[in-house]
Parts: structure tokens; C-alpha cells; sequence
């Protein structure tokens, strides 16, 4: 896998996580689209950690610090 494709799956994944963060402060929400909310959450959150934990150590150092 490139750098470049890392790098942009953090940003996506970032992106996402804003936007579901930001749909949970909308009012109104029923039982089943809060757990669908939060199961997206989730699996965003694991597939972030998943990333870097198997994948981030192999980006050049000067990139790590992301």
C-alpha cells in the first residue's frame, strides 16, 4: 500500500467521524438511529486504531507524526 492511500484513508475516517459526531447533536433521534449511530462510530473508531496500529509504523518517519 502507497503512503499517499494511508494518509488519505485517515483523512476519510477522520471526516466520517466528524460527521457522525456532528449527527449525534441533532435532536429527535430515535432508539435505532442512535445505535446506528454509534455502531458507525465504532467501527470507524476500529478501523482507525486497526490502521495504525499494523500500518502506520511503515510510513516514512517523517510522516509519522501524523
Amino acid at each position: 500500500m502507497a503512503y499517499s492511500y494511508l494518509l488519505d484513508l485517515y483523512q476519510v475516517l477522520a471526516k466520517r467521524q466528524a460527521e457522525i459526531l456532528k449527527s449525534a447533536e441533532a435532536p429527535g433521534a430515535t432508539v435505532a438511529e442512535e445505535q446506528y449511530r454509534q455502531g458507525r462510530l465504532h467501527a470507524t473508531t476500529d478501523f482507525l486504531n486497526f490502521l495504525k496500529q499494523n500500518y502506520h509504523g511503515k510510513l516514512p518517519r517523517r510522516l509519522q507524526k501524523h
